[in-house]
């Protein structure tokens, strides 16, 4: 065969393949085109449900292997995120601290202590750098680390210093009705049991007797009013207990009538003035240890040349932002906001120096203009929030291509049917495991937004927003939890 006549059997054959290449692309992209197609109809299906007619519904849905955006309904209007507001704060928290930041919380003592035999002269500084997760537990091993010292009594004041925040202690827009409920507990750098106390009541020894009512932990700094007691609610004031938050007193009231096999009742309330709390606590935990201190307990602040006493470092941050997503937490939100606010400027950690910082890494990773969306505060609390499902899947995407941020982000947000927010949504679909996303909910709003793997294992990201609704969220989230079962169940190809 002559070269001439093997250079045109090669185009030919060259021609065959590469036609019988196309056809092969085009029924591909046929079959994954019909399979698109079937995945968009029934979402829209799903918003049609009468149930939403009055509600305000955004969706934005993309590959993250191709890039190619499966779905788009209303997703570059704003919506109210609630607490999908979290998962830019957890963002923000991962790229300004690092996964293995830690906060340090510190117990001084003065530059000019000394020791008296048994005594020790000198004031204790108590000094907080907003861990969201320090509790009793780390503020016992505190008071252990000064019992190991062996003294038994320590003759100055007990000092709160939280001034490594500012002193706004609720965030920008947050409801004033809801100052006495937990999930919108008061902000400080000098955090305990989330700022929070838990009251703990039982019915009393017979009918008519008072209710019995204990606190955890047990602590003077909140004080009880009972006049609730043991007997039949029927016709008579049925058993409640709220704080006197509107007079901003750590008063726990219980009043009305708790029957007399009742379970025991748990409610968990926040507390005026968490760093006096905390240095309260550490005063108890002191005690029980057999070390006394005799000055008061009151706010102040740790001069320069303090001598460290005693120290509790944090888990890694990987544990505060996990907390925080799978179980919404709102103060460990804010917390986080305004450590990276305290990181970017070196000054004392403010929400508006944290969403500074948070604009700035947003734009780092999306190019989103800032002045297109609203954060007031790291939690979703705040009714001034504004995001569109666009910009959160953006933001969602590009923190999953970058490899400092996806395997904590990932590993950090609550599993359909497994965890947290999630753990009673999805659990019988094909979503249970493999869905990982962020609630949000406030009156007349929910959100979901995070990831999903597909039937073939094709990782995609998602947003679902729906606003302004009366009643119950009961509607929209079962649409979230439809589109989240779709997509778990989407595939390319039609199944033989």
């Amino acid at each position: 065969m002559s070269g001439r006549i093997r250079r045109i059997a090669s185009a030919v054959l060259l021609m065959f393949v590469s036609f019988q290449a196309s056809g092969e692309t085009r029924r591909s992209s046929a079959v994954s085109g019909a399979e698109k197609t079937r995945l968009e109809h029934g979402i829209r299906e799903i918003l049609a449900h009468p149930d939403l007619s009055q509600a305000t519904v955004g969706v934005k849905i993309v590959s993250l292997r191709s890039g190619e955006t499966l779905f788009a309904f209303q997703a570059d209007r704003l919506f109210h995120p609630a607490s999908n507001t979290k998962l830019f704060t957890a963002v923000n928290a991962l790229y300004m601290l690092g996964p293995d930041y830690r906060h340090l919380t510190r117990l001084y003592g003065d530059d000019t202590l000394r020791a008296r035999g048994d005594t020790l002269v000198t004031a204790l500084y108590l000094y907080g750098t907003g861990d969201p997760l320090f509790d009793t537990d780390d503020m016992d091993g505190l008071a252990a680390q000064i019992a190991g010292y062996g003294f038994r009594v320590i003759t100055g004041d007990l000092i709160a210093d939280d001034s490594y925040f500012d002193d706004a202690r609720l965030g920008e827009g947050w409801m004033w009705d809801d100052a006495g409920f937990d999930f919108s507990a008061q902000i400080s750098a000098l955090t305990l049991n989330l700022n929070c106390v838990t009251a703990i009541a039982s019915p009393g020894d017979s009918a008519g007797a008072l209710v019995r009512l204990r606190l955890d932990p047990p602590t003077a700094y909140v004080e009880t009013s009972v006049t609730a007691r043991t007997g039949n609610a029927d016709e008579k004031t049925p058993f409640r207990m709220e704080r006197r938050w509107k007079e901003r007193r750590n008063i726990l009231d219980a009043t009305g009538w708790l029957s007399p096999d009742a379970t025991e009742r748990r409610l968990v309330f926040s507390v005026e003035d968490p760093a006096l709390y905390a240095a309260t606590i550490l005063r108890d935990r002191l005690a029980a240890r057999g070390v006394t201190v005799t000055g008061q307990v009151r706010r102040g602040y740790t001069p320069v040349r303090a001598q460290t006493l005693a120290l509790h470092v944090s888990a890694p941050l990987t544990e505060s932002v996990a907390f925080m997503l799978k179980e919404s937490d709102n103060l460990a939100a804010e917390l986080l906001l305004k450590s990276t606010g305290r990181r970017r400027t070196g000054e004392t950690g403010s929400a508006r120096n944290g969403l500074a910082a948070l604009r700035n890494v947003v734009t780092a990773l999306t190019g989103v203009d800032t002045l297109s969306y609203r954060f007031a505060d790291g939690s979703g609390l705040s009714w001034y929030n504004l995001i569109t499902p666009s910009q959160t899947v953006s933001l969602l995407a590009a923190a999953y291509r970058d490899s400092t941020l996806r395997k904590p982000l990932w590993a950090a947000l609550p599993a359909a049917g497994v965890e947290g927010t999630l753990k009673n949504r999805m659990r019988s679909s094909p979503a249970n495991g493999t869905l990982r996303a962020k609630t949000g909910t406030l009156s007349a709003v929910s959100c979901l937004s995070g990831f999903v793997h597909s039937a073939e294992g094709e990782p995609l990201v998602f947003s679902v927003m729906i606003n302004n609704f009366v009643g119950s969220s009961a509607a929209a989230r079962r649409a979230q939890d439809e589109i989240g079962t779709l997509l778990a169940s989407f595939r390319r190809k039609q199944q033989e």
